[in-house]
């Protein structure tokens, strides 16, 4: 068949619309990668009945007062924002250290709602809060910071300190961020030049802070990926009073089907142990199930 010049101005009628039609098909297929990617990909069919079970407690321990603080947003929001929690322990023997440690929390919770995608950015802005209480303070108080946003089925974490975030997946529990002290210093320097490590847990600056919130510029560990939660899991979020009394090695025995029952368990644990030095101690327990519904 032969087009003739008759034809051209029926041609050049269809060119615009085929055009306009081939930018919107584009524009909105990149719209839909960017949505995907960000999002994970689509995972596993019954991704959308994950829920998150949560429970949480705080005790004195035999300090004279209660320098821990506790933030836990809204769960009614939790399809809409997700879930932030934080832990913040006010460093023990410091004058305004329970101060400091709800002033995070307040800070905090004035981030929330935070972007789930925007780790980077949320680091930045703990920073930069340690910065104005350094300015305030100067360095007569701090706090450490261990905090998790979970959101569908992924979590991110941000942590200054030596509190713990703990994922205990398929009964093994892995402390997923470092401890920033100055053992922590000294055990890789010992490594480093392939040296016992057991001066660094006798050292009496073993247990001093390296960075706090409350100290100028401290480094914010955070996760540059989100981490994939699964049906099963449970994160504890917690004070050193906890980890310092309950081994890793042994809190299995006191993970329970719920996370209430698993924060009772720990908190008696802990009690258990009757240290007469015994720190405060705080933990938020969340277990990750499929729904009944």
């Amino acid at each position: 068949m032969q087009t003739s010049f008759a034809d051209l101005p029926v041609l050049h009628g269809l060119i615009l619309p085929a055009v306009i039609l081939f930018v919107l098909t584009t524009a909105v297929f990149i719209w839909f990668s960017v949505v995907y990617v960000k999002k994970g990909g689509f995972g596993h069919p019954d991704d959308n009945e994950l829920y998150i079970d949560c429970a949480w407690f705080c005790e004195i321990g035999k300090r004279p007062s209660q320098q821990d603080s506790v933030y836990i947003s809204p769960l009614q929001d939790y399809h809409k924002y997700g879930i932030t929690a934080l832990v913040a322990d006010g460093m023990g023997g410091m004058e305004f250290g329970g101060e400091i440690s709800e002033k995070v929390a307040g800070f905090v919770e004035n981030m929330c709602p935070m972007s789930f995608f925007a780790s980077e950015q949320n680091a930045d802005e703990l920073r930069r809060f340690s910065n104005v209480l350094y300015e305030e303070y100067n360095l007569s108080g701090g706090s450490t910071l261990a905090m998790v946003h979970i959101t569908g089925n992924f979590m991110n974490y941000y942590s200054v300190g030596d509190s713990d975030i703990i994922l205990v997946r398929n009964g093994t529990p892995t402390i997923l961020n470092p401890r920033q002290n100055y053992m922590a210093l000294l055990i890789k320097s010992l490594c480093r030049n392939n040296k016992q490590t057991q001066t660094a847990y006798s050292n009496p600056k073993a247990r001093s802070l390296v960075d706090f919130m409350g100290n100028k510029n401290p480094r914010v560990i955070y996760t540059k990926k989100p981490i994939r939660i699964f049906d099963g899991d449970k994160i504890i979020v917690s004070s050193d009073g906890l980890t310092d009394a309950v081994s890793l090695r042994n809190l299995t025995r006191y993970l329970k089907d719920t996370a209430a029952s698993t924060a009772v368990e720990l908190k008696h644990a802990v009690a258990a142990r009757k240290r007469p030095k015994q720190d405060n101690y705080t933990a938020i327990v969340f277990t990750v199930k499929r729904s009944l519904l």
